[in-house]
């Protein structure tokens, strides 16, 4: 009987956490010019989210230290930003920004692409002057996210990522299983994963 109840403690304190980050994500969009869903069914101990017209700035990056090719790929970001571009002009970026990974037989390969926003109101980005960078744009999609308000070592990506799987799995949710998206909103740790 003990085990069962400090089982569903943990359960309960898990979900509320998980509703916090949530509801600091929202907050975090509703104060900035980060993209916003147009749908999101919440409740789970994940969120189903719909985004609909995107675009993004990102490049390749490769190695087993994913935060340095993160920090070095956003300095190349923040120059396309500041004037770094075909059009000399200033381009507003947001968050999040972060990287999207590849799984090969459930291993989290050492290629990533790391990306950050390119505000709405931007109606037709100008080319990167860096050949590296390029610019996506992206149709409305469905992602599943978890939310978390704490930041995780790179070491705990595939720990993190392999049980947002199962957990999806179990629900029977159809869901790439090949590529997952990393997501921060701000340096405390304010971030999620995703799934398309």
């Amino acid at each position: 009987m003990l085990r069962i109840f400090l089982t569903v403690s943990v359960l309960f304190w898990n979900q509320l956490a998980a509703e916090k980050a949530v509801n600091e994500v929202i907050d975090f969009c509703q104060g900035a010019d980060c993209l916003e869903p147009v749908e999101a069914i919440l409740g789970k101990n994940y969120n189903e989210l719909e985004f609909d017209f995107r675009q993004w700035i990102a490049t390749d990056a490769y190695g087993d230290n994913i935060q340095d090719a993160v920090d070095f790929n956003l300095m190349k970001f923040f120059n396309y930003s500041r004037c770094g571009n075909v059009a000399d002009t200033i381009v507003p970026i947001s968050a999040p920004w972060g990287f999207r990974g590849y799984l090969e037989n459930g291993t989290v390969q050492q290629i990533f692409k790391v990306y950050t926003l390119i505000v709405p109101q931007v109606n037709d980005p100008p080319e990167p002057l860096d050949p590296t960078v390029k610019i996506g744009i992206g149709t409305p999609i469905w992602f599943y996210t978890r939310s978390f308000d704490h930041s995780f070592h790179p070491p705990e990506v595939k720990e993190l990522v392999t049980q947002f799987m199962g957990d999806l799995e179990k629900d029977n949710q159809p869901f790439n299983r090949t590529t997952f998206i990393i997501a921060v909103f701000n340096t405390l740790g304010l971030m999620e994963i995703g799934f398309e």
